[in-house]
């Protein structure tokens, strides 16, 4: 009776050893599931931030061919004033309203009394919008456009951007060369004649030691 009791109150081990592996189990499955939540968390973080990466990248722009030829003249200079200017050529199909050339121009930095150099209030850069002599620019057809410019004031230009129509919409465009700068008519010769003395022994009228500087 005693033995049977025994066996009556003490575990079986079989019984024991399937509690035993089901809690390791269920660990198990808990740990694999954790750990499957913290590689699905660190992907949607990763692709979260790539995504926001991505987003704030600048897109390349995409190449639109030309629609417009601008020829850029040489400048030209004229009682202290530079001329600056040139052709347009509608090379499209369509035709352009109002169309107005617009040059970045590059100031000249000047020095102040003590010879230090003094940037020009408004910065080194300017825009300047110049319109097309002509009010629509037919297919194939051809405008000008020029401004004068103090040329102290001013080193170098560019064209920046076209626009044209009412609502200032932006015409892809190429630049080229335009017409060169005419030549400068050379200034007249001036004869100089000198009265020599009369020779007084070995006399030179030019001597390193004395240069006559001639006008």
């Amino acid at each position: 009776m005693q033995i049977l009791k025994e066996l009556e109150t003490a575990p079986i081990p079989i019984e024991e050893e399937e509690r035993r592996h089901t809690r390791r189990l269920v660990a198990g499955v808990l740990c694999a599931l954790l750990v499957a939540g913290l590689l699905l968390g660190g992907y949607l973080y990763l692709r979260k931030r790539h995504g926001g990466e991505v987003a704030t990248e600048p897109r390349p722009k995409v190449a639109v061919p030309p629609k417009l030829e601008i020829f850029v003249d040489e400048a030209t200079l004229k009682d202290k004033e530079t001329l600056l200017g040139g052709t347009v050529h509608n090379i499209s199909k369509e035709p352009f309203r109002n169309l107005v050339i617009e040059l970045e121009l590059k100031r000249r930095i000047v020095a102040d009394n003590k010879g230090k150099p003094v940037i020009p209030q408004g910065g080194l850069m300017e825009t300047r919008a110049v319109p097309v002599d002509v009010p629509e620019l037919a297919p194939d057809a051809r405008g000008r456009y020029a401004i004068t410019l103090s040329a102290k004031d001013y080193s170098t230009a560019r064209v920046l951007r076209v626009i044209a129509g009412d609502n200032r919409a932006e015409v892809p465009f190429k630049t080229l060369a335009g017409t060169p700068r005419p030549l400068e008519t050379p200034l007249p010769g001036k004869t100089i004649i000198v009265n020599r003395p009369a020779p007084r022994g070995e006399q030179f009228i030019n001597s390193p030691d004395k240069p006559v500087r001639i006008p």
